[in-house]
């Protein structure tokens, strides 16, 4: 989801406020997997995704070499098939669709020596998955046309840094990444009036090389990949339509975002 985060460029040759806005193309590659049912329960799915982002930094005067910066990103994992396996044997098939949403505040520092320059921060925020899957094939058996929604609530904490090199109007740059998920809550409507709890951690990588085209705009092209991983929750008692008792479990997922990304920087 896991979607994508697209971290801006933090030169110090900017102005003291800059935004941007970035788009790209790629692909989610989402995995479930759990034992702890009995047999061994897997689920993959890849989606060609289309990406889109905006940030905000403001450098401050004084203290000199402190920024700030809000990005937000959202991801579109465009509808394909998922595949669920018991044993390494197909039993379930059925179309799936994400939706992501990626929130963060940072404040770090920057500087630079000559042409090279640099950056670390602290950073905090939330992410947002939503999936929705339909037309479920059971031992090629359909079922009906219902709709089950899973939505992900992940509050985060972390941090990252950035280096690059500048030569005249050039520039390359890369950056990583890590955030820990403190609190996160996965609801399903499947399971209507309970919740499960989850966290686990995050990292972003990106290369991209700039150009200054003009004393105000820059424009950047580049690579994106991100990994998202959440920790199994405990089982959870549950009650079917006729009474009867089952246990129910958010498996460990794995989500991968790689991603091809442009991005158009304006300095104030």
């Amino acid at each position: 989801m896991s979607l994508i985060i697209i971290i801006p460029s933090l030169s110090v040759n900017a102005g003291t406020f800059e935004t941007g806005a970035q788009a790209g193309y790629g692909v989610i590659q989402y995995n479930e997997e759990t034992e702890s049912l009995g047999p061994e329960i897997d689920s993959d799915a890849d989606l060609h995704t289309i990406l889109l982002g905006a940030s905000a930094e403001y450098s401050f005067d004084r203290p000199s070499h402190i920024f700030a910066a809000f990005i937000a990103d959202w991801a579109v994992g465009l509808e394909d098939e998922e595949q669920w396996e018991h044993d390494d044997v197909t039993v379930q098939t059925n179309d799936m669709s994400i939706f992501g949403q990626f929130y963060e505040g940072r404040i770090g520092f920057q500087n630079n020596v000559e042409s090279f320059y640099y950056s670390a921060y602290l950073s905090g925020g939330w992410d947002g998955m939503h999936f929705r899957r339909k037309n479920f094939v059971v031992n090629d058996v359909s079922l009906s046309s219902d709709v089950i929604v899973e939505t992900f609530s992940l509050w985060k904490a972390g941090g990252g840094m950035s280096a690059g090199y500048a030569l005249n109007q050039w520039a390359v740059e890369g950056r990583a990444a890590y955030s820990y998920y403190l609190d996160g809550d996965v609801r399903n409507t499947d399971n209507d009036g309970i919740w499960f709890d989850t966290n686990g951690s995050r990292v972003d990588l990106g290369l991209d090389i700039s150009q200054q085209l003009t004393e105000r705009i820059s424009f950047s092209a580049g690579a994106e990949y991100t990994l998202i991983l959440l920790d199994e929750s405990e089982v959870v008692p549950d009650i079917t339509d006729t009474g009867r008792p089952i246990i129910t479990i958010f498996p460990k997922s794995r989500t991968q975002i790689l991603a091809a990304v442009v991005k158009l920087t304006y300095g104030f």
